[in-house]
Parts: C-alpha cells; sequence; structure tokens
C-alpha cells in the first residue's frame, strides 16, 4: 500500500522511515542559521527570519519538537512502567549531554582560554559549567576567558532548548499520570484547552495584558510544535498521508501569510509535511538508517565546533563556516552515537528493570519501617 492508502498507525508498522534524515536535516539547519552570528556578531540577521518570522535554526528546533511530540507519546504508550519511560528518555539525553560539557570545560577550554591553565582550573566557572548544565534550567553559556574575542562569545548555544524539551516530556508524563492518555476522548480535552491557552497567551502577551518571563514564554512559543506531534499520535488512525492534504494544508498557510495566526499555521503544515516525508522513499530510509541517528550528536557539537573556527580563522564568512563546520562537527556526532548514545539506548530495559527493583525495595523498607 502507498502513504495515499494508509492512516499514521499503519505506516508506524515499518520501520523503513526517513526520521533519521530529517533530524538530521533540522539540526543543520541549527548548524547553518548559527552560523551567522558566530561569525557576525549576535545583531546579523539569521536565514528566513525577515520572510517567515522564523528562522532556519528555530524551524529545525520545531521539527525535531514535533517529531518529538509523536514518538514520545509513543514511547509512554510502549513502556511497561513510569520508571522504563523516564529511565528512556534520561538515557537519550544525558550521557551525551554529559560527555559533551566535559569535553567543553576541560579539553575545549584548557586549549583555547586567554588565560593560564592555573587560572582557567581555579575557576569556579569551570566546575559550575558541567553541574549547572546538566540541570538544564539556566544554562550557563560562557567559560573564563573563552572565546571572549569572537563575534559571538560562548560555548555551546544550541543546549538552552533541551530545557524545554525535558519539561514537555515532564508533561506527557503527567498527562500519562493523571489519566488524559487512556482514551481519544481524553486527550482530546487536553488538545482543545492547550490550544485555547496557547491563543490566549498569545493575544494577552502581544497586547501586553501579561508579562510572563522569558522562561514561560519559550515553553509556550516551543511547546505548539510538541503538542502538533502529539495530536499527530493521538489521532494517528484517522490521518492519512494523502498529497491532496499536504497540498490544503499549504494552501492555507499561504493565504494566512503575514497574519497574526501563520507561524502556527506554518507549524501545522510543516509538521504534517515532515510525516508525509518521512514515510515516502522507503528505499532511501533503508539505506540511511544503517547509519544510525547523529542528529542530537550534530545538534550539541556544532556550536562549539563553530566556535572555535571563528577562533582560529578570524573574520571567517558564514558560508565557509557553515562548509568547515559541517564535517568536522559530524566526527565527534557520529562516535557519540555508537559509543555513548546508541549503548545507552539498548541498555535502558536493563537499567530500567534494575532501578524498579530498587524503588520496590525502598517502598518495601519504607513500609515497614512506617508501620513500626
Amino acid at each position: 500500500m502507498t502513504p495515499l492508502m494508509v492512516n499514521l498507525a499503519e505506516m508506524l508498522n515499518t520501520r523503513d522511515n526517513n526520521f533519521n534524515f530529517i533530524r538530521m536535516v533540522a539540526a543543520l539547519f541549527v548548524l547553518i542559521s548559527h552560523a551567522y552570528p558566530i561569525s557576525r556578531g549576535a545583531i546579523e540577521v539569521e536565514p528566513l527570519v525577515a520572510q517567515l518570522g522564523i528562522s532556519l535554526g528555530g524551524l529545525g528546533v520545531f521539527t525535531f519538537f514535533c517529531i518529538s511530540g509523536f514518538f514520545i507519546s509513543l514511547s509512554y504508550q510502549r513502556s511497561k512502567s513510569k520508571v522504563d519511560f523516564v529511565v528512556a528518555r534520561f538515557l537519550r539525553l544525558y550521557p551525551a549531554l554529559l560527555v559533551v560539557l566535559v569535553l567543553s570545560a576541560f579539553v575545549v577550554g584548557p586549549l583555547f582560554a586567554a588565560l593560564s591553565l592555573d587560572d582557567y582550573f581555579s575557576s569556579s566557572e569551570v566546575y559550575s559549567y558541567v553541574t549547572t548544565n546538566l540541570k538544564l534550567k539556566n544554562i550557563q553559556f560562557q567559560l573564563p576567558g573563552l572565546f571572549q574575542d569572537n563575534p559571538y562569545p560562548g560555548i555551546n548555544g544550541s543546549l538552552w532548548t533541551l530545557y524545554y524539551e525535558v519539561l514537555l516530556y515532564a508533561l506527557v508524563l503527567a498527562l500519562g499520570v493523571v489519566g488524559f492518555l487512556k482514551s481519544l476522548p481524553r486527550v482530546s480535552i487536553f488538545f482543545v484547552s492547550y490550544f485555547l491557552f496557547y491563543f490566549a497567551f498569545r493575544f494577552l502577551m502581544e497586547g501586553e495584558r501579561i508579562h510572563p518571563g522569558f522562561q514561560t514564554r519559550m515553553w509556550v512559543q516551543w511547546s505548539f510544535a510538541f503538542v502538533v506531534g502529539m495530536l499527530l499520535y493521538a489521532y494517528r488512525f484517522n490521518i492519512r498521508l494523502d498529497y491532496r492534504i499536504l497540498t490544503a494544508c499549504w494552501l492555507v498557510t499561504f493565504i494566512l501569510y503575514k497574519s497574526p495566526v501563520f507561524v502556527e499555521a506554518f507549524v501545522g503544515a510543516w509538521s504534517y509535511s515532515v510525516f508525509w516525508i518521512a514515510f515516502n522513499t522507503q528505499w532511501f530510509a533503508r539505506q540511511f538508517n544503517r547509519l544510525g541517528d547523529y542528529s542530537y550528536g550534530l545538534y550539541i557539537y556544532a556550536f562549539p565546533t563553530q566556535e572555535i573556527l571563528a577562533h582560529l580563522w578570524k573574520g571567517i564568512s558564514p558560508v565557509t563556516l557553515i562548509l568547515v563546520a559541517l564535517p568536522i562537527a559530524l566526527i565527534p556526532a557520529v562516535l557519540s552515537w555508537h559509543f555513548i548514545e546508541n549503548p545507552f539506548i539498548l541498555r535502558k530495559k536493563a537499567i530500567a528493570g534494575r532501578l524498579s527493583q530498587l524503588l520496590a525495595k525502598l517502598s518495601e523498607m519504607f513500609t515497614k519501617f512506617s508501620t513500626r
């Protein structure tokens, strides 16, 4: 059967999809977008901003989030327990994150900082860079004396989105705990409530009737694509991958260009397009999927790679930075997948099982202690 004849649920029965490739393209979008401020400074306008009101990097993040909304919902449904779900999510993000933080603080920093090794390692910022950024909430972007003469000082400006990713994982978990994911009518109540909240929030904020903090605004902004992905999963039995629907989505988006809801229409049409493309050209998917999923590694290593190049190659142009940084950043990305990310993913069931046993023992001990 062709994608035109089947729904999303039926297409999930095959592993021959293009999501690995699409995620790589999304990571490439982020790399391209960041090349402009890193090489020219913060005031440099990134691609697509003037045309769409979304940067190319923002479009890449929207892509990641809509795919995550779909597959995190799937992951929750397939998890044997809440512990399994949490462990799977933790292992997908944190081992690779810890490694890039350690490498940044204890390899890149000492090599390129404009400080002596004694001065560098005596700074508490070196150690807080790892511990603070593992918490994700308030990212520390600077290391002492490192890349301060670059057009865009810092070491890894990509990490800030991970906080919102984790919050959205928590949203799925919370909805599951309270029972909203048990049936379509229940999750539909959530979708209606969310979209009413989202557009009311935007209306009130743009009218300056409310003044939310930065993190609240960012969560609302980035949650939209994630919830669209959740919606695609929830209604997977009813959503067909039809080029006529695809055409209609983009026609509506074109009509709404420059309207107050253009970005939301664009994200909706883009999200549907992502899934339409993902389940086409299965031959290509089979070939590419043999390589692995290097997108997360590229996402977290591209920015430090570009900062190093901007430091070593003064005046490097955005295009040159893109062309040189991509193959270099792919090296740690590939190593991260094969030696860190994938091994931990393969061990998630064993780790979750041991953690469940430990929690069961602790619960038993607490029960015995409380009944004395």
